[in-house]
Parts: structure tokens; C-alpha cells; sequence
């Protein structure tokens, strides 16, 4: 069993990342990617333990699922906060493993995703945000790896759990 981690946002076990009932797959979100990808970010310990636990077994994880839009705004963020370097790992992590699973986005999920967007005036989020969201209904996913509380107001659950403010 993987040790707990001490991380920026307190000590961090596999218990935070274990839903509630078997997944083998999970979305991850382009904040867990970036900052997972960028040792320099504040919540890189938290990703990375994540990945931690995955590796040791201590996590059901098998699949993680990402998809074009998800890739597309992690790796620019990484080339523009980061570096080129760190967004051409991830592309090449992202590539090469076989843990990591794209999945493209549908002309119907993206326009379900962008008439939510435009209807939906009192969220501040991205449109990649409801593109996930409404890609992850149609997955039938409904965990995701994320630090955007935005996901919140959608129906998934975000990972890591965190506790009530």
C-alpha cells in the first residue's frame, strides 16, 4: 500500500481518488494533465501521487481517458506557462502509453456541449469544460480528474475529493 504524501493541499492518500463503487477508467481534466506534467505547479505533488497510487496498484484504474480538446488546451498551456519541453513530454507520454486512451469528440457531443455553453450565461466556464462534461455523458464516465470547480456544476464527480468548505 502507497505511503501518503504531503502536498500544498494537505496530506494526500489513495482514499482521495477511490469513487465510490469500481472504475476502471476516469477523465482526466487539462489541469490535473498540466500541472501533472509541470513539476514547477503547485498541485504537481497531487497529480503525481495520483499517478503513484495508480502504478502500485492501490488505485482501480486502468484506462485514462482524455480527448482531443482536453489534450489540445493542456499542451498549449504547458508551451505558454510552462515550456515546449514539458508540453512535448505530455504529447509523447500521451502517445506512447498505453494507460492514457483518446477518445474524439462527436459532432453531436460538441454541439450539445457549445447549446449548453451558450444557454448556460451564469457559469464561468470554458467551453472545453462543457465539451468534457457532455463527452463524459455520452462515455458513460463519471469521474474526472480535476482542480477546476467549475466541473461541479455539472453532473460528474471530481477527483480528487475534496472536503466541504
Amino acid at each position: 500500500m502507497a505511503e501518503s504524501v504531503e502536498t500544498p493541499i494537505g496530506t494526500v492518500t489513495a482514499e482521495h481518488f477511490r469513487p465510490g463503487s469500481i472504475r476502471h477508467q476516469v477523465v482526466c481534466g487539462p489541469k490535473f494533465l498540466y500541472a501533472l506534467f509541470n513539476p514547477q505547479d503547485q498541485m504537481h505533488p497531487v497529480s503525481r501521487a495520483f499517478m503513484d497510487f495508480v502504478r502500485d496498484g492501490d488505485l482501480p484504474y486502468r484506462r485514462l481517458v482524455v480527448n482531443d480538446h482536453i489534450v489540445d488546451e493542456a499542451a498549449t498551456r504547458l508551451k505558454k506557462q510552462a515550456s515546449m519541453r514539458n508540453a512535448a513530454t505530455f504529447l509523447t507520454t500521451l502517445d506512447k502509453s498505453d494507460l492514457y486512451q483518446l477518445e474524439s469528440v462527436t459532432p453531436e457531443v460538441f454541439s450539445d456541449a457549445t447549446d449548453t455553453f451558450i444557454e448556460w450565461t451564469d457559469l464561468d466556464a470554458s467551453l472545453t469544460d462543457f465539451i468534457v462534461a457532455s463527452h463524459m455523458a455520452e462515455l458513460e464516465i463519471d469521474h474526472i480528474l480535476t482542480y477546476d470547480r467549475h466541473y461541479d456544476a455539472f453532473d460528474v464527480t471530481t477527483l480528487p475529493y475534496r472536503r466541504p468548505e
